[in-house]
């Protein structure tokens, strides 16, 4: 199973849809915030913030359930203000 977790940053690395009724879709290289992660038949599949997918029926979807294979996105680690403070500080020099 995958790294990725609710809340990650992840990057978008495959945007081709596996099936003809799927009419929205990750943008390659985008850079989307994971909602929410679950198992369907054994994968990963994840929600995005910025991105609501469409039902197999073709409408927007009312299940709640719908989301993309977790495959399909690369975790992007981003530093948090810990570190940018710690890159921040004057380093000292030995006298």
């Amino acid at each position: 199973m995958s790294d990725i977790r609710s809340g990650d940053f992840v990057e978008c690395i495959d945007d081709v849809p596996y099936r003809p009724e799927s009419k929205v879709m990750p943008v390659l290289g985008g850079l989307y915030t994971i909602a929410s992660t679950r198992t369907v038949d054994g994968a990963g599949s994840v929600r995005l913030r910025e991105l609501t997918p469409t039902c197999h029926l073709g409408g927007e979807c009312g299940c709640g359930d719908c989301g993309w294979d977790i495959n399909r996105f690369r975790k992007v680690y981003r530093p948090g203000p810990w570190l940018v403070e710690e890159l921040e500080k004057p380093v000292l020099e030995d006298a």
